[in-house]
């Protein structure tokens, strides 16, 4: 009789843990599930508590992400092997790439789920999860970005980026000392790419560094920026929400 392997799911979406969850029943019977967190803090206590020896980890969720839960996990010593789950984001999937990590993609396919389960049990005692941690972390670390561009590519530090604005398959970063790029990203791909809480998504065209915030006018929408030759920009309604929670 095959020994059980413990594992817990991190995701936001209930969905998407009750939906992995049932593949894992159906198709998995030697993976127990001790138990699902919906977000970042629940996860860490029930890591720390169960020790599971997988742990199903969302990236992008509300608040503290899944890279959050990595970099916590460096500082508690853990033992546990991780397998990320993520939507297709080009930024977390070459950071896990890196360091070596598993994933699965969003919609889980059970072939994916499968052949990673796989890896796991063909490779967990070869495996230090510590270097894996040591290696992720200081990617998710460096200071600079890549960006492409119509020539190639440009590396750029995001606490020089004061906003980001839409230009429809490109987008146009401003930056410190009167600089500006043109990069030939999606908006959506550039919120994806900078992946920080100092960032915020104010509107459908524009993306905020709110270290460069000096005032947000609830009655107009319109946020002023520490940088007088730089204009007011608009806030969208869900824009505004975002800006509460932060």
């Amino acid at each position: 009789m095959q020994e059980p392997i413990s594992a817990i799911i991190i995701d936001d979406e209930q969905d998407a843990r009750d939906g992995l969850e049932t593949l894992l029943n159906n198709y998995h019977p030697e993976i127990e599930v001790l138990a699902k967190a919906e977000n970042a803090s629940q996860g860490l206590h029930q890591i720390v508590n169960l020790k599971p020896d997988i742990v199903f980890l969302d990236i992008k969720m509300p608040g503290k992400d899944g890279f959050y839960v990595a970099k916590e996990l460096q500082t508690l010593d853990a033992n546990t092997c991780i397998i990320f789950v993520t939507a297709f984001d080009q930024y977390a999937i070459r950071a896990i790439k890196h360091a070596a990590f598993d994933f699965i993609t969003k919609p889980i396919d059970p072939d994916e789920l499968a052949e990673a389960l796989t890896r796991y049990k063909t490779r967990k005692e070869r495996e230090s999860i510590q270097d894996k941690l040591e290696c992720l972390n200081a990617y998710l670390d460096k200071t600079l970005l890549q960006f492409n561009t119509q020539k190639g590519f440009i590396m750029i530090d995001p606490k020089d980026i004061i906003y980001c604005l839409a230009e429809g398959n490109y987008t146009e970063l401003f930056l410190i000392q009167d600089r500006k790029v043109m990069v030939t990203q999606q908006i959506g791909n550039i919120e994806e790419q900078l992946n920080d809480k100092q960032f915020v998504r104010i509107s459908r065209s524009y993306i905020l560094n709110v270290r460069f915030m000096k005032e947000f006018n609830r009655k107009k929408r319109m946020v002023s920026i520490t940088i007088e030759s730089l204009p007011n920009l608009p806030v969208s309604r869900s824009g505004v929400k975002r800006l509460q929670e932060i």
